[in-house]
């Protein structure tokens, strides 16, 4: 950027340098960077800051906005550098990636050619089993820009042709501004308690942010610079709410909502307080060289770093904060050359200024040349699946057991859920949550084969630990439907008066070392949320028979596997886990002091048929065990069935049946 323009301030080419090494610091998992994700906010209000500004100083000038010559201008600056990223990384997915993993990120590529990639995200951000590797998935918060780009000049557009340049316009227009900003915000708070997702990522809850930085545009574009004291105190004000963001959130809380207030409240006193203290000390450190420098390259660095993390992070799952870090800073490079040889040169170019409607016809065109080469590349991605092993290890992916008992995070299944011999006096119940779902086909076959009927109580993310506390990490709430289900289930059980209860739940809702992630409990709560659990049913006097937590792989099976049937680029590396790192000691612990003296309560341990060895094969018995990095596949399930009916029949004679 050049200070030549009008309206510059080369304080906020920093603001955006220290915004961008925020969201690269939390994408590359540093600890102490867990709010980082708030630089999104301040690059938002930032926007709001900067576009609001160009607006009004055109209609003061015109009396109107031209609408052609602004999307030509958002295309110029936007539309070159993403358009070679989007390309690029389509070209590393399909070189790289597991072929089976190839027709989604392509497919994904699509939408973010045609700005809507925010809308598809939100729609798959509850699926619970949604794949996670999605180099694409940054570009949600260009697609809220560009969405605000399209609408934003069009308020100044009708209030500057119903009132023209009068001194009453700019009134006007901040009128209509807070009142978009306010129903906004309203939108978001409400939208953040029922449908986070949607809330996350959408535009209509978003805008208030960037009205945000309107509103300062328009109260301080006319007024002196004074105040200094003022100035820099508003500046202090606002670096001291966006460091208490980017220390003490995390994300396992509910966002935007509320808490997104700080970050862009601080954004916007950086701004209106470097209005009025252009040479004061903040101003200066914003100003610096290397910040400015950063902020020029902000954007294309943006674009550049999460494909490059992510291709990293598929080629060696063990990669690290470190690596991540690394591999940012090979992003940085990349950023340089796109900046100096696609940005300045697209938005520098004489060729088509003087012809806005030209460049914005060019620029859609080009938007819809892009989306369809990114469908041309679902069909390459297709073919490189379809080799027989291929198809193989994409059904292992999906390799569940049909049925309708599943529900989902926010609504409970229906279904009656008899398995195994529907006509048996023998009940066992099955409960927990997709732990306790993959062990499924084992209890129908064994149900089927011994004579019981297997009655299953599961729900995706609801472990058996009676835990209100637990927050859910796609919801970023606490998990109220999986408390109120869990407990009307304990409740169906008792009254049943099965045979036994067979319960199973991941163990990793409390980290197995340190701190964790932020949505994880303590083992204090995890301890106490089973021993209440098992404390229901004991006195109940209902046998119950605890199934063992499964190992954790710590990457996804079938896209490993695909990749090395592939021979991908760097496919070298085995798809073998660590026996002692897959499993968590304190889960084992916890699961053993809740049960200490109470009756009625018996373990059975299947890791052995996982694994025998330190590092552990994922194929075992001619059988895919996974189907991502932590669920074991029908087909693995189903063959175990007669080793774990025989470890929970003969717990059930231990118990006293």
């Amino acid at each position: 950027m050049s200070s030549d323009r009008p309206g510059f301030r080369p304080d906020i080419e920093g603001m955006r340098g220290a915004a961008i090494l925020l969201v690269v610091g939390f994408h590359a998992g540093v600890s102490w960077l867990a709010g980082g994700y708030v630089g999104v906010d301040i690059f938002f209000v930032l926007s709001g800051y900067l576009i609001t500004g160009l607006l009004v100083r055109e209609l003061r000038r015109t009396g109107d906005v031209d609408l052609a010559e602004f999307y030509a201008r958002r295309a110029l600056r936007l539309l070159p550098a993403l358009l070679v990223v989007l390309l690029a990384t389509i070209g590393i997915a399909l070189w790289l990636y597991a072929p089976i993993d190839q027709r989604l990120i392509a497919s994904n590529g699509r939408a973010v050619a045609l700005y809507w990639s925010n809308v598809l995200f939100a729609q798959g951000a509850v699926d619970y089993h949604a794949n996670s590797a999605n180099p694409f998935l940054h570009t949600w918060s260009l697609a809220v820009e560009e969405q605000f780009y399209i609408i934003w000049p069009l308020l100044f557009v009708l209030v500057g042709r119903a009132y023209g340049a009068s001194g009453s316009t700019r009134r006007r227009i901040a009128t209509w501004v807070a009142v978009a900003g306010a129903l906004s915000f309203v939108a978001s708070l409400y939208v953040t308690r029922v449908a986070q997702p949607w809330a996350f990522f959408g535009m209509p809850t978003r805008i208030w942010e960037f009205a945000l930085g309107g509103l300062v545009a328009l109260a301080v574009n006319d007024e002196p610079l004074t105040d200094w004291k003022w100035g820099t105190l508003l500046q202090v004000a606002g670096l001291v709410a966006i460091g208490i963001a980017v220390l003490s959130y995390h994300q396992g809380m509910p966002y935007p909502g509320g808490p997104a207030l700080v970050p862009a409240l601080g954004g916007a006193a950086i701004l209106a307080g470097g209005r009025r203290a252009p040479t004061g000390p903040v101003t200066g450190v914003l100003s610096a060289s290397p910040l400015r420098w950063l902020g020029r390259m902000s954007y294309s660095w943006y674009l550049w770093h999460w494909p490059l993390v992510g291709a990293a992070a598929v080629v060696d799952w063990e990669i690290g904060v470190a690596g991540r870090l690394a591999w940012s800073a090979a992003a940085l490079g990349l950023a340089m050359l796109t900046y100096y040889f696609v940005e300045e040169p697209a938005r520098r170019g004489k060729l088509f200024r003087g012809r806005p409607q030209l460049l914005s016809a060019l620029a859609l065109g080009a938007s819809v040349v892009a989306a369809l080469i990114a469908y041309g590349a679902m069909f390459v991605a297709a073919r490189n699946a379809a080799p027989p092993v291929q198809q193989r290890l994409a059904a292992a992916r999906h390799d569940g057991m049909g049925h309708d008992c599943w529900g989902s995070l926010l609504e409970n299944a229906t279904a009656p859920c008899i398995f195994g011999d529907a006509r048996a006096s023998t009940t066992v119940a099955l409960l927990g949550d997709s732990h306790a779902e993959h062990w499924l086909p084992a209890l129908d076959r064994i149900g089927r084969e011994r004579g019981w009927k297997i009655v299953a109580m599961v729900k995706p993310a609801c472990p058996v630990a009676d835990m209100p506390e637990l927050v859910n990490n796609r919801l970023k709430r606490r998990y109220n439907e999986c408390t109120e289900w869990r407990r009307r289930m304990l409740e169906r059980i008792v009254r049943m008066r099965p045979a036994a209860v067979v319960l199973s739940s991941y163990d990793h809702y409390m980290p197995r070392s340190g701190d964790g992630e932020d949505w994880q409990v303590t083992p204090a709560l995890w301890r106490a949320g089973l021993r209440r659990t098992y404390g229901m049913l004991s006195r109940a006097g209902i046998n119950t028979v605890v199934i063992r937590g499964t190992p954790m792989t710590g990457f996804n099976v079938p896209g490993c596997l695909s990749r090395r049937a592939s021979g991908a680029p760097f496919s070298a590396k085995p798809c073998v886990y660590d026996l002692a790192r897959s499993l968590s000691p304190v889960a084992i612990a916890a699961q053993n002091d809740a049960a200490r003296g109470l009756a009625h309560i018996a373990f059975v341990d299947m890791t052995d048929r996982f694994c025998a060895t330190v590092r552990c094969p994922v194929v075992v018995r001619g059988a895919i065990v996974f189907k991502d990095d932590d669920h074991i596949t029908a087909t693995f399930s189903r063959a175990e069935g007669p080793v774990l009916g025989a470890r929970i029949g003969a717990a059930m004679v231990r118990l006293g049946r």
